[in-house]
């Protein structure tokens, strides 16, 4: 990496970590994520995870593949430095502010009874992989031998083939091959699948994880680096949801990211285009503005 890149990363972080240290929902989520771990703990430090949220579940995104005859969960911890760790190293400021983390029921406006208990949720987590590591892995690998064996009896019953997969990294960007690579050896019927900001990472030795390169505004330069180390590049433009997507970027096919999740079935070599979601306004560059060379068209219902 560059030195301007890394002077660039640097810079991002320290304002991300500001932005959200100052964030009072933020701060109140971060009280009440501390509050349900203590209440989890027992008298010998260890967790009853009965008390804890879940660490894999769905999403309606992640729902998608289902079209696709792939049944997806995923981790969702928070993103940045929203739990006070930071789970996304090459984030820009344009990512860490416009992150997935508040559309759907992440949004701000999202409460129940005043608290926000899915971003609680996603806190906690988070707290309890930076500071219950083993116990977290323990329990992670609980959890994905549950859902492949729930996959495994459906494709049984219902005489199907689907496929399992599974999304470490929903909302971070967490190098898990080199956190724990017997999550990826342990499973092999298992589809491993991420996106990362990370030009450096490189999981072609592991046959069942499959990442796709998330291009922001600060690493553009790495799109070509990322392309011959076997990912695909995906890019958020703005266009609207039912509207249509460019046929090439950049001298190479796009395919519409949005129809599902699966990354791991796209063509090769080609961008992953993604509508921008949610209702923040991004000036960063992160989001690809296409007004000077695509119209985008209404798609017909």
């Amino acid at each position: 990496m560059n030195t301007v890149f890394k002077t660039q990363l640097k810079n991002a972080n320290i304002k991300l970590k500001e932005y959200y240290n100052k964030d009072e929902l933020i701060k109140q989520c971060r009280i009440y994520a501390r509050e349900k771990i203590n209440n989890a703990l027992n008298e010998d430090n260890t967790l009853n995870w009965s008390k804890l949220p879940k660490l894999l579940n769905s999403n309606p995104k992640l729902e998608k593949s289902g079209k696709f005859d792939v049944l997806t969960k995923g981790l969702a911890l928070a993103p940045s430095f929203i739990s006070g760790f930071n789970t996304c190293n090459f984030a820009s400021l344009g990512c860490g502010k416009g992150c997935l983390n508040w559309s759907g029921h992440g949004q701000k406006h999202m409460l129940c009874n005043g608290k926000h208990n899915v971003l609680i949720a996603r806190i906690t987590r988070t707290i309890l992989y930076y500071e219950y590591r083993e116990q977290f892995l323990k329990q992670l690998h609980k959890e994905i031998k549950t859902f492949s064996n729930y996959v495994n009896n459906k494709n049984i019953k219902d005489n199907t083939d689907l496929i399992c997969g599974i999304r470490l990294n929903v909302l971070s960007d967490i190098l898990w091959e080199k956190i724990d690579i017997t999550l990826f050896n342990n499973n092999p019927n298992i589809t491993f699948y991420d996106y990362t900001k990370n030009p450096n990472r490189n999981v072609n030795h592991i046959n069942n994880y499959s990442l796709t390169f998330s291009r922001n505004e600060m690493n553009d330069l790495y799109c070509e680096q990322a392309f011959s180390n076997n990912m695909n590049v995906a890019i958020v433009l703005d266009i609207k949801k039912g509207y249509t997507i460019p046929k090439t970027f950049r001298n190479k096919p796009c395919l519409d990211g949005d129809l599902h999740d699966a990354r791991f079935l796209d063509n090769k070599n080609h961008y992953v285009t993604l509508r921008k979601k949610g209702n923040t306004i991004d000036k960063s560059g992160f989001t690809i503005n296409v007004n000077t060379w695509f119209n985008p068209i209404k798609i017909a219902s």
